[in-house]
């Protein structure tokens, strides 16, 4: 096999395998799993969370898991469920690291609410883990202006890249 096709075939298992640590975030956090939850952070990641709570404009700082953790402790099983849509994952020419942009919807007793992820994964000795991640809540922004974009304005300062989601490259 050639060692192009090789990289491609690491670049696709890549993917699947930070698809697969995504979905793990997901379900942990609903299932308020917070020990496997944490399994999916680096040790020294970084998490930003924007907006939060919703509407509130505040925006919240944690470095390393043992500062994560302090987020997700306590989460009431049953709580809320977190559904994602437009997932797109691009990983790296070297399979070293990959960036996710995702947006969610979350539903359950408090309500509908939502926003976007954007994160950067790298491989970890048993998964792909979370080095930076930042949720962004749009839920209670107010529109500024009729001039703006609709992203800049639903989104806010926070998010990366306007809120447009990472984009595919085979370069």
């Amino acid at each position: 096999m050639s060692r192009q096709l090789e990289a491609r075939i690491t670049r696709l298992e890549s993917k699947e395998a930070c698809l697969s640590s995504f979905h793990e975030y997901l379900h942990y956090l609903d299932a308020s799993l917070t020990e496997d939850l944490m399994q999916v952070f680096a040790p020294d990641a970084r998490l930003e969370v924007i907006n939060f709570p919703p509407g509130s404009g505040k925006d919240l700082h944690f470095s390393g898991v043992d500062e994560i953790r302090t987020l997700y402790e306590g989460h009431p099983p049953g709580m809320g469920r977190h559904h994602s849509a437009n997932v797109t994952v691009n990983v790296s020419m070297d399979s070293q690291s990959a960036e996710l942009s995702a947006y969610f919807i979350t539903s359950g007793a408090f309500g509908f609410g939502g926003g976007l992820y954007q994160a950067r994964l790298q491989p970890g000795m048993l998964r792909w883990q979370f080095q930076e991640m930042r949720i962004v809540s749009t839920w209670g922004w107010v529109m500024p202006s009729e001039t703006e974009p609709y992203l800049a304005q639903q989104l806010g300062a926070g998010a990366l890249r306007d809120g447009r989601p990472i984009r595919y490259s085979r370069t």
